[in-house]
């Protein structure tokens, strides 16, 4: 299952640099993706799938993880994410679950950084998802929203498990930031 989802990953990352996506009818939104030293650049996530249901919004959000280094070491990450539809406002609406990896045995995301992070061999994708990532369930849009940008975390993440981190946790919870404001875009309105 992991090699169909990395070969997925690989090819919507082709599609998005001959610039395909569009054709494909694949539905993207911007977010600010960060290099090292929080050096700003506008990017486009692809939503890979989306599954609303009366209760939450099911997302397979594929987007860049890293461009510090080769495409040897990162690629696009693919993040799993369930978002709330039942909030009285899209302020409201927060994460159910979120995953890099695998949920109950299947492969619904990828890890996408490098494994481990460079100069931190103890801040693998297992680390960070318990550091960074599942923290992060039950957070809100209005906690994007208040987001300073580059090397500021959420207050449901503790900042010194992953201050080595900067360039990864910036990028992830700017995706989540843009993929709220698509949600609250298209759920909300």
């Amino acid at each position: 299952m992991m090699k169909k989802l990395t070969a997925c990953v690989i090819c919507v990352v082709l599609l998005l640099s001959v610039g395909v996506a569009a054709h494909a009818e694949l539905n993207t939104f911007t977010y600010t993706q960060y290099a090292s030293g929080g050096v700003p650049t506008e990017l486009e996530a692809v939503i890979l799938f989306e599954n609303k249901n009366k209760t939450f919004t099911r997302y397979q959000v594929a987007f860049t993880s890293c461009t510090c280094r080769g495409p040897e070491r990162n690629y696009s990450s693919v993040m799993y994410i369930e978002l709330l539809n039942t909030k009285d406002t899209a302020d409201e609406a927060s994460i159910r679950q979120i995953s890099f990896g695998e949920i109950d045995g299947v492969a619904v995301g990828l890890w996408g950084d490098s494994n481990p992070i460079m100069g931190h061999p103890d801040y693998t994708a297992e680390y960070m998802d318990e550091n960074l990532v599942q923290p992060l369930v039950g957070t809100n849009k209005a906690q994007y929203d208040a987001w300073e940008g580059y090397g500021d975390v959420l207050d449901a993440v503790e900042p010194d498990a992953v201050s080595g981190a900067t360039v990864s946790t910036s990028n992830i919870t700017s995706v989540i930031k843009g993929l709220f404001q698509y949600h609250a875009d298209k759920y909300y309105k």
